[in-house]
């Protein structure tokens, strides 16, 4: 142990030199104050467990609110893990809610567009309305026009002539139902409409002629100017006209030359009027420019003594450009029968008959000879099959309207 610098007597020396302290307070009062500071010593721990109880709830609120507050931290913070979706989501919404505050003016705006085309192909024709194609789900592979088709519809005919001048191919189109009054207008319109190049036929029409209604509702009225040039080429004008109006109900046309009665034809000679025939009995060919155009039934440009001549006349090849048989050698029949407006053709039993384009244009073209030859149904015996496009062999086919529709 350390042994200190200091020796006892220095110690008392130092003591004895330090100034006398005297305390003049008497013996009861120095016991007072001692009885005074022991009473407050008892107040001291009492005020201290107050103050420790009172810092205890303080730290046990406070932990509360802090264990709260860092619960709903926790929450939002792992909500805020999603929060990039979330928020992505709710920028969408805005976007989607400020795009349908603003769509009601691009939707007015769009209708007022469509409002406005509306109107403009009412007003380029408001005369004619095409039917609309049918949509490839229900596109079949016929052209003939048949009376279930025209339950709410109405039918154009035009005899167009094909591109070398030799036949004139019937051209349909179906437009929305019409009253038969008005069949003339709605052929006027359609020949201003027609595209005849992207059939393969000639550009022939419109033609310089005025088109009215005559003394009655089957008679066509024409009146030419004083040089027009169908008055030169009078065959071809005269065929076009007679396949036309044949198939839009009309029984006659009449000739005026600027509004005077009559016209002169340069083969046909003067003429007033002229008759419509109906039943020509003629055979039917097809017609097809190229390979890159559609083929048409086309009929002859001749007669035949009866059904059965003009029908065999339809397997017969023609050493003109473009046209070829529409019946093909292989569908073959016994016999033919007739009884009233009902012509039977019993077929071979080495008939080839498919359900297939081909066959049933042949089909069509014979239904088109037996219209033409005055029959109204055409019965099909021994047939290998019970149906060809929508037509039902195993009953009787009433024969078509139109051939060769087009839209």
């Amino acid at each position: 142990m350390r042994r200190s610098r200091w020796k006892e007597s220095e110690i008392e020396d130092m003591l004895r030199e330090l100034p006398k302290l005297k305390d003049d307070r008497t013996k009861a009062e120095v016991y007072a104050k001692i009885h005074d500071k022991k009473k407050k010593k008892h107040w001291i721990p009492l005020f201290a467990g107050v103050a420790s109880l009172f810092l205890m709830v303080v730290l046990a609120s406070s932990f509360i609110i802090d264990k709260k507050g860092t619960t709903s931290r926790e929450d939002s913070g792992s909500s805020g893990k999603l929060s990039l979706s979330e928020s992505k989501e709710m920028a969408d919404l805005e976007r989607k809610d400020t795009s349908n505050q603003e769509k009601p003016s691009e939707d007015k705006q769009e209708a007022q567009e469509f409002s406005s085309n509306q109107a403009k192909i009412e007003s380029k024709d408001k005369f004619s309305e095409v039917e609309p194609q049918k949509g490839e789900k229900e596109k079949t592979f016929e052209q003939a026009i048949y009376q279930d088709d025209l339950k709410n519809a109405s039918i154009i005919t035009m005899g167009v002539p094909d591109d070398q001048m030799n036949f004139i191919v019937p051209i349909s189109i179906k437009l929305k139902h019409h009253d038969e009054s008005d069949t003339l207008n709605q052929l006027v319109n359609q020949m201003s409409d027609i595209d005849e190049a992207q059939y393969g036929l000639s550009d022939y029409f419109p033609l310089d002629i005025k088109i009215s209604q005559g003394n009655d509702i089957n008679t066509a009225h024409i009146d030419f100017p004083e040089k027009s040039k169908l008055l030169a080429e009078d065959t071809l004008f005269l065929h076009s006209m007679e396949e036309t109006l044949s198939y839009n109900n009309i029984e006659k046309m009449t000739f005026s030359t600027e509004g005077k009665q009559g016209a002169r034809f340069a083969h046909a000679g003067y003429l007033k009027e002229v008759d419509i025939p109906h039943q020509k009995k003629r055979s039917y060919l097809l017609y097809q420019r190229d390979e890159s155009s559609p083929s048409f039934l086309v009929p002859s440009n001749m007669g035949y003594r009866d059904f059965e001549e003009a029908l065999q006349a339809g397997k017969g090849e023609a050493d003109i450009e473009g046209i070829s048989p529409a019946i093909p050698h292989d569908l073959k029949w016994e016999r033919i029968s007739s009884n009233g407006d009902l012509v039977t053709i019993h077929l071979s039993d080495q008939a080839v008959i498919e359900n297939s384009e081909e066959t049933l244009q042949a089909l069509e073209a014979i239904l088109f000879i037996a219209k033409d030859s005055g029959f109204e149904k055409v019965k099909f015996e021994n047939a290998p099959i019970e149906e060809v496009g929508k037509l039902n062999l195993t009953e009787d086919i009433l024969v078509p309207e139109a051939p060769n529709q087009v839209n």
